[in-house]
């Protein structure tokens, strides 16, 4: 393993503790603060769509100024935002916390993947990414089982309580990164001459993305299954705590059980790899996860509900690392992180959609109807990894970038 691949996954750990404080309790705070189910969908909304116009600008501010500097403003960025939900107590001033949490979300999340990526190539590790990414759930997931039990005790006594011990945990956070992260730096003189500005970058970015099929059709897909399975995601809390008849402290053991379904998922990667390609995989998983979501949606006894969502839970596990791992073996180097922000951005904007068209049907028609209604788009999507694996080898494609050598199997004839 790589001191790349350790700082990573320390990293890594730490940010996810971090924000995890707040899932068990995030839905049931809003609610406590007198919102209804469709203004509770509309803050998160209003995280995903800012993120969304942010993702690539951020995402090319870390490929012209450093990673690291964009992660460290991360960490500052978030703390600021969870104090301000912490002191919060109505509609506009949670609107206005999570602009500012959006901007430090979308501050490191091309950043740190780009730059560990990068790290590992550097300290010349060439092996498939997939596995490390798996790794990398495996971790994160350690974390947000960590802090969501956390979270839901603290909870139990405050609501409160969550925002501020994840305020403080940011603080850490970026301490942490300050003194482990290192990037390598052209000198000043270098670094004028070859550094492209922001806006070129950006554009480049947005180009190499539009001109390789596997790239748009990748974040198109990303998109939809956003928009499909964030608000069912979203509102488990009110809907498992009136199935359930507890407190708050048993969503944070739900939220922990939620984890640890998909880092199982995740484990099993490998195993399932090594029978199956790619693209067959993310289409059984994906139909698995609809078909678990629907299973659940139908559920009129907390057991059996609660088994749903676990079971689709560990598909989550299974295709997120497949789907990065997928994106990274055809971008470039130097402009990872704004390709990578490019699929955020597509997953951001599927996610606010999703919540604000969802969100009112929840408001009207009840969580039930709307878990149903994400479960059939979720199966649709199924079939279209299939389709995008016949469009590959159908298209020609501009020439991959070097990482895809990684995993020949992926490479069009027409290469």
């Amino acid at each position: 393993m790589t001191r790349t691949e350790r700082t990573y996954y320390l990293i890594n750990f730490s940010f996810n503790l971090s924000w995890s404080y707040i899932g068990p309790v995030y839905v049931l705070f809003l609610l406590d603060r007198g919102l209804d189910l469709f203004q509770v969908s509309v803050v998160p909304a209003v995280y995903f769509i800012v993120s969304f116009l942010l993702e690539v600008p951020t995402g090319a501010f870390a490929d012209v100024v450093g990673r690291k500097t964009s992660f460290l403003l991360s960490c500052v960025v978030r703390m600021l935002a969870f104090g301000m939900y912490a002191v919060a107590h109505d509609f506009s001033q949670f609107i206005a916390a999570e602009f500012v949490d959006a901007l430090g979300s979308t501050l490191a999340s091309g950043a740190l993947d780009a730059w560990a990526v990068d790290g590992m190539r550097a300290d010349g590790e060439a092996r498939p990414a997939e596995r490390f990414f798996a790794r990398g759930q495996v971790v994160g997931r350690a974390a947000i089982v960590a802090g969501g039990l956390a979270g839901g005790y603290l909870g139990q006594r405050s609501l409160t309580l969550p925002w501020i011990a994840a305020a403080v945990s940011f603080a850490i956070t970026g301490m942490v990164a300050a003194r482990y992260m290192s990037e390598t730096r052209c000198g000043p003189a270098v670094v004028a001459a070859s550094r492209p500005s922001l806006v070129r970058t950006v554009r480049d970015g947005l180009i190499a993305v539009r001109d390789l099929p596997i790239l748009w059709l990748l974040c198109l897909l990303t998109l939809g299954l956003a928009f499909a399975i964030t608000p069912a995601q979203h509102l488990w809390q009110p809907r498992m705590q009136s199935l359930s008849g507890e407190g708050v402290w048993l969503m944070g053991w739900i939220w922990a059980l939620f984890n640890l379904a998909s880092l199982t998922g995740s484990a099993f990667l490998p195993r399932l790899l090594g029978r199956r390609r790619r693209a067959v995989v993310l289409s059984v998983v994906t139909l698995w996860r609809g078909l678990m979501l629907g299973a659940a949606a139908v559920a009129t006894t907390f057991l059996p509900a609660l088994a749903g969502l676990l079971l689709m839970e560990v598909g989550l596990g299974v295709s997120e690392p497949l789907l990065q791992a997928w994106m990274n073996e055809h971008v470039a180097a130097e402009r990872r992180a704004t390709v990578l922000s490019v699929r955020a951005m597509c997953l951001t904007l599927g996610q606010g959609m999703g919540l604000l068209c969802l969100g009112h049907l929840a408001r009207d028609a009840g969580i039930t109807v709307v878990w149903v209604t994400s479960a059939l788009i979720v199966v649709l999507i199924a079939p279209v990894f299939l389709m995008l694996a016949r469009r590959i080898e159908a298209v020609p494609s501009a020439p991959l970038q070097p990482d895809a050598a990684l995993r020949p199997e992926v490479v069009p004839p027409a290469a």
